[in-house]
């Protein structure tokens, strides 16, 4: 199998598995008054800070804002939210792409909308974690290893865009507009060649059928003797699987970075990753 056919199914079954923790944590928040009081609640200090300090921060109304705000752009952007919803629980992809090109649509400057898609899929992921911990599927170790990285790549990634938008905000806009032309061009070329395959051949496997094994690359990392080592999977294997933390940093370190360039979440990324 060629790189890039490798690399498309890494990026598929990453937004696949995506889409459906997204429409799991949105249906759970959506049934729970409690669970929507405290998302409130924890939106509430972030306002407070972006209201006081709204002339001077990244974001701000002098810098970064668009020129105006109108009942246009703030229906816009309730739409635009809505498509992503849909897109994600009609067809089980990853709407969230479509947030932060669409609010660059609507007007809202590039790294303004890269800010904001990552604002509306931080309060979605605190209520996942608190579900999946309830039901014992956080790995608290691997966690903090991989936030570690992700935390440096997400300054980073935030710098670059940042250091574009100071030398010129048109460079910052075609530097977003670009990254996601290129990544989704990819995407849609692979899933066009496959969609025309199957088609010709007449198939009726699913795309993502096939063994549960572990990948030959996941083998290789863990076999890897680089101190320290984190430990996890012990209730599927007698004594666990280990891999070393640095892999876990670098891995951090790229989806960080790619969520601080592009507004989207890293868990497209992060799920094959894992796995």
């Amino acid at each position: 199998m060629s790189f890039p056919r490798k690399l498309y199914d890494f990026f598929m079954a990453g937004s696949v598995a995506y889409a459906k923790w997204d429409y799991e944590v949105s249906t759970n928040i959506l049934k729970n008054r409690k669970k929507l009081l405290l998302l409130m609640i924890l939106s509430l200090p972030i306002l407070a800070v972006s209201f006081s300090e709204a002339g001077s921060m990244l974001g701000g109304k002098t810098a970064y804002a668009p020129a105006f705000y109108s009942t246009t752009i703030f229906m816009v952007s309730i739409a635009i939210g809505l498509a992503a919803g849909l897109i994600t629980g009609c067809i089980g992809a990853g709407g969230g792409f479509i947030i932060t090109p669409a609010l660059m649509a609507a007007g809202v400057k590039g790294i303004l909308a890269v800010g904001t898609d990552v604002f509306h899929i931080f309060a979605k992921a605190i209520m996942g974690t608190t579900v999946h911990r309830k039901l014992g599927n956080v790995s608290v170790k691997l966690a903090v290893w991989f936030l570690v990285g992700s935390s440096i790549g997400t300054f980073a990634g935030g710098a670059i865009n940042k250091g574009l938008y100071n030398k010129d905000p048109l460079l910052s806009e075609a530097f977003i507009s670009t990254v996601y032309a290129l990544l989704l061009g990819f995407l849609g070329f692979y899933a066009l060649t496959d969609f025309l395959r199957s088609r010709k051949a007449g198939g009726s496997g699913g795309a993502h059928s096939g063994p549960d094994i572990t990948p030959p690359l996941a083998l290789k990392l863990q076999a890897v003797k680089v101190p320290p080592f984190i430990t996890f999977d012990e209730h599927l294997v007698q004594g666990g699987k280990r891999i070393s933390a640095i892999f876990l940093i670098i891995g951090g370190f790229i989806v960080g970075m790619l969520a601080a360039i592009m507004g989207v979440g890293g868990g497209f990324i992060t799920f094959p990753m894992f796995v």
